[in-house]
C-alpha cells in the first residue's frame, strides 16, 4: 500500500475537494483506496458517509497505541476511517502519539492499494503524524498571500520529517488550486512560484470552477453527469490531474 498525504496548513485551499476526487479517481482505476481523515471539519468523511457509526476504527483510535477496528468499508474497493469528534483533541496529546498512526497503516498495508489521508489545515501533530506515515505529499495552495506566506514553514516541515522520521516522503509537489486565470495578480503569483520553487510547482493548476464544488454537493465527481462547456473543461482539468497525482503517487 502506498499513503499519500493532502496537506496545507492554510485552510481554503480545495485540500478536501482534492482528496475525494483523488479517492474517486483511483477507485475507478481499480485500486483499493483507504481514506483517513484527520481534519476535524470532516468534509471528506461526510463525502461519503452523513453519520459516523460508533464501532470501527475512527481517526481519533489512530492516534493510541492500542489496537483499534476496522476501517469502515463504503464498497468493494473504497473504506474509510471518518474524522470523529475527538480527533481535534489529539493536539493535546504527548508528542510521541505522532508515530503511532504509521503503525496502525501497516497493520492494513495488504489489504488496500492507495492510502490518502486529509489532514486539517495546521502543522499540529495530526499532520505530522500523516507525514511520518506517508510515502509522498501534495499540496494543494490557493494563490493569495495568506496561502503562499505559510508555504515556506510547510515546506520546511516536510524536509524536517524526512531526515527525522521518514525518509521515504516523497514531496510530489504543490497544486495551484482555485486558481482564477482572469486575476493578473494570480497569474503574476504563479510565474513568481514557478521561479522560485522549480519542479515543486507541479505543471498543472485547476481552476476555480463552480461545476467542483457543485459536483461535491451532489456527492460525486466533476467528470460524472457534466453539463455545460465550463463543467466540461472542469472535468477535463480535474481528471488529468488526479491520473497525473495518481501516478506519481503509486510509483
Amino acid at each position: 500500500m502506498k499513503t499519500l498525504v493532502i496537506a496545507n496548513q492554510k485552510g481554503g485551499v480545495g485540500k478536501s475537494t482534492v482528496a475525494v476526487h483523488l479517492v474517486w479517481g483511483a477507485v475507478e482505476q481499480g485500486l483499493r483506496v483507504l481514506l483517513v481523515d484527520f481534519d476535524g471539519q470532516a468534509n471528506s468523511t461526510h463525502t461519503f458517509i452523513e453519520e459516523i457509526a460508533p464501532t470501527g476504527a475512527h481517526a481519533s483510535h489512530l492516534f493510541k497505541k492500542k489496537s483499534c477496528g476496522a476501517p469502515l468499508a463504503i464498497s468493494d474497493r473504497l473504506a474509510i476511517v471518518p474524522a470523529d469528534m475527538a480527533i481535534n483533541d489529539v493536539e493535546g496529546l504527548p508528542l510521541d502519539t505522532i508515530e503511532h498512526p504509521a503503525a496502525h497503516l501497516r497493520r492494513w498495508e495488504k489489504d488496500y492499494d492507495l492510502c490518502i489521508i486529509d489532514t486539517p489545515p495546521n502543522l499540529g501533530r495530526r499532520l505530522l503524524a500523516a507525514l511520518i506515515a506517508g510515502d509522498s505529499v501534495v499540496s494543494p495552495m490557493a494563490l493569495n498571500g495568506y496561502s503562499i506566506d505559510g508555504l515556506t514553514e510547510l515546506q520546511r516541515t516536510i524536509i524536517t520529517i524526512k531526515k527525522k522520521f521518514n525518509p521515504r516522503l516523497k514531496n510530489l509537489g504543490v497544486l495551484p488550486n482555485l486558481v482564477n486565470q482572469r486575476s493578473k495578480t494570480q497569474t503574476a503569483r504563479l510565474s513568481e512560484l514557478r521561479q522560485v520553487l522549480g519542479d515543486k510547482v507541479l505543471p498543472y493548476i485547476l481552476p476555480s470552477r463552480v461545476a467542483v464544488s457543485d459536483a461535491i454537493d451532489n456527492g460525486h465527481p466533476v467528470w460524472k453527469y457534466t453539463r455545460g462547456q465550463s463543467a466540461a473543461m472542469a472535468a477535463k482539468e480535474m481528471r488529468h490531474v488526479v491520473t497525473a497525482v495518481i501516478e506519481r503517487a503509486t510509483k
